[in-house]
C-alpha cells in the first residue's frame, strides 16, 4: 500500500510536468501539488520498513515462490502469453527471442533432471528438445551426468552454457545501475591488485646541459577479493517442456532483478558490515574518509537536515566540487526516483531560466536531467529524509568505482532437498568484488561526490 501511494505521487508529478509542456498547468500549480503530496507521503515514508523485507523460513519461502511461478505460468497461458508480446504480437520478453528464453528454461530443466532415475523420461524429452534447437548442455557428459566445470564449482552443480552468458550479463547491466556504470574488472584469481595514481609528473625545461628532477608520484593499489553471492528460488517438478519459455523468462527475471538490486545495495550503500558481505560501497567509502562530514572534500553538507531545507545551490556546490578530470561525459546523478521528483524537480521548477526548462523538457524522456547532468534512478538510494544522509550522488563511476567479476552465472539444483513439497530448488551463484576508490580525502575531492544532509 505504501509503495502504491509513493508511485501515485510520482505519477501525478509526471502528469503535472507534461501539463506544463502543454500549457495546461503552471509551474506554481505543480509546485503546490508536490508540496501536497509530500505532506501526504511523509508519515508513510517515516514508517516504511527497510528495503529488505523479513523472510519466512527457507522452506516456506521456496514453496511460496514455486506456487507463485505456477500461478504466473497459468496466467500467461490463459491470456496466450500477451504479457510477453508487443501490441503487434511480436515478442517482448527479457531475451532476444522466444527461442533464447526457451533454451534457458530447458537448460535449467535439464540440469535439474539429469542423472535421476525417477525423472529420466522428463530429462530425455528436454535433452531432445535442446538437441532440436542445436544446443547441447556443455556441462553434461555423454551419459547426461553433470560434471565439475570450474574451480568455483561444487559437486553436481551446473554452469549455464557459454552461449547464454552474454545475454545474462547484458540483463544484469540492464537492471543493476551500479554494475552497468562501474568499471568492470575481469578477474582470473581470488584476489588481484591494480595500481592507481591521482598525481601527474612534473614538467621541466632544463635547457642545454641541464638536469631534470625526478618526479615521485604516489601510487596506491586497488585490491579486489572475490566473494560468492548466492540466490535461491524454486519451481514445481510438474513443469514440462511446454513451459520452458515462460520458466526461462521468470527465472531469468528473478535472478537478474535480485542480483541487480543486491549489487546496487552493496555498490551504493555498503558500509563494510556483514549486511553488505564486508564490502564498502559509495556511502561507506565516503563516510569512511573522516568522522566529521564537513571535512570530507567530496561531500557537500546541505543547508539543513530535512529535504525541504535543501536549496538549489547545495546541488550547484556538488557540481562545482567534482574534479574536472572526472567530468568527461560519464558523470551522472544517482538518486531515488521519489527524491528526484519531490526534491530536485521542485527546486528546478522554483528556479528560473535553463534549470527549470531542463527538467520540464526532459519530463517525457527516459533519461532525466538536472543541472545539465543525466539523472539515473538508483532505487536503493534514500527516499525518506534523515540526519547526515547522503541523499544524492554525482559520480563518474567509470573512474571512481570498480566491480570485479569472475566467470558467468552458475546454476545448481536440488530435487531431493524439498522432495516432500514436490519442488526443485534452484540456486544461482556469482563471484564478484567491489572497490569504490574515488571518494577523495580531506584535502581533495574525488570523482565520486555527494550531497549529505546536515547532522541536525
Amino acid at each position: 500500500m505504501a509503495e502504491k501511494t509513493i508511485e501515485q505521487t510520482i505519477g501525478l508529478i509526471e502528469t503535472g510536468l507534461e501539463d506544463i509542456k502543454k500549457n495546461k498547468a503552471t509551474k506554481a500549480e505543480v509546485l503546490e501539488l508536490i508540496d501536497q503530496r509530500v505532506g501526504i507521503d511523509k508519515e508513510i515514508l517515516a514508517n516504511m520498513p527497510d528495503e529488505v523485507s523479513s523472510l519466512k523460513t527457507e522452506g516456506q519461502e521456496l514453496k511460496a515462490t514455486a506456487e507463485q511461478i505456477q500461478n504466473q505460468l497459468k496466467q500467461l497461458r490463459a491470456n496466450r502469453y500477451q504479457a510477453l508480446k508487443n501490441a503487434d504480437g511480436s515478442y517482448n520478453g527479457l531475451f532476444a527471442s522466444p527461442a533464447e528464453a526457451k533454451m534457458f528454461g530447458l537448460m535449467v530443466m535439464a540440469g535439474c533432471t539429469a542423472n535421476k532415475s525417477n525423472l529420466q523420461s522428463k530429462y530425455d524429452a528436454i535433452a531432445k528438445a535442446l538437441d532440436n534447437m542445436g544446443s547441447q548442455p556443455k556441462w553434461l557428459d555423454e551419459k547426461g551426468i553433470k560434471t565439475m566445470t570450474g574451480v568455483s564449482q561444487s559437486g553436481g552443480s551446473a554452469l549455464i552454457t557459454t552461449e547464454m552468458i552474454p545475454t545474462l550479463i547484458a540483463m544484469f547491466e540492464q537492471y543493476g545501475v551500479f554494475e552497468a556504470d562501474a568499471l568492470a574488472v575481469p578477474m582470473g584469481a581470488g584476489s588481484t591488485l591494480q595500481p592507481k595514481t591521482d598525481q601527474l609528473l612534473d614538467l621541466y625545461c632544463p635547457g642545454e646541459g641541464g638536469t631534470v628532477a625526478e618526479s615521485d608520484p604516489s601510487i596506491a593499489l586497488i585490491s579486489h577479493t572475490l566473494k560468492t553471492l548466492c540466490a535461491l528460488t524454486a519451481y514445481s517438478i510438474e513443469l514440462d517442456e511446454d513451459s520452458a519459455v515462460e520458466l526461462g523468462e521468470m527465472l531469468a527475471f528473478l535472478f537478474v532483478r535480485s542480483y541487480g538490486y543486491g549489487i546496487d545495495r552493496i555498490g551504493f550503500l555498503g558500509d563494510g558490515t556483514s549486511t553488505y558481505f564486508g564490502f564498502k560501497g559509495i556511502a561507506g567509502a565516503l563516510r569512511g574518509v573522516d568522522d566529521t562530514i564537513g571535512n570530507i572534500k567530496s561531500l557537500v553538507v546541505g543547508s539543513g537536515n530535512a529535504y525541504s531545507e535543501l536549496v538549489l545551490n547545495d546541488f550547484n556546490k556538488v557540481v562545482g566540487t567534482m574534479p574536472d578530470f572526472a567530468d568527461d561525459g560519464f558523470a551522472k546523478w544517482y538518486v531515488h526516483r521519489y527524491f528526484y521528483y519531490t526534491v530536485m524537480v521542485k527546486l528546478a521548477l522554483a528556479a528560473s531560466g535553463a534549470t527549470a526548462s531542463e527538467v520540464v523538457l526532459g519530463a517525457g524522456q527516459r533519461e532525466k536531467q538536472f543541472l545539465s547532468y543525466a539523472v539515473k534512478f538508483a532505487q536503493v538510494q534514500p527516499k525518506a529524509e534523515a540526519n547526515s544522509q547522503i541523499c544524492a550522488v554525482l559520480a563518474n563511476l567509470k573512474v571512481g568505482a570498480q566491480m570485479g567479476k569472475r566467470g558467468g552465472l552458475e546454476i545448481a539444483e536440488s530435487s531431493e532437498r524439498y522432495f516432500e513439497k514436490g519442488i526443485i530448488a534452484v540456486r544461482a551463484r556469482r563471484r564478484v568484488s567491489f572497490n569504490v576508490h574515488g571518494v577523495g580525502d580531506t584535502t581533495n575531492a574525488g570523482p565520486i561526490c555527494g550531497l549529505i544532509t546536515a547532522a541536525s
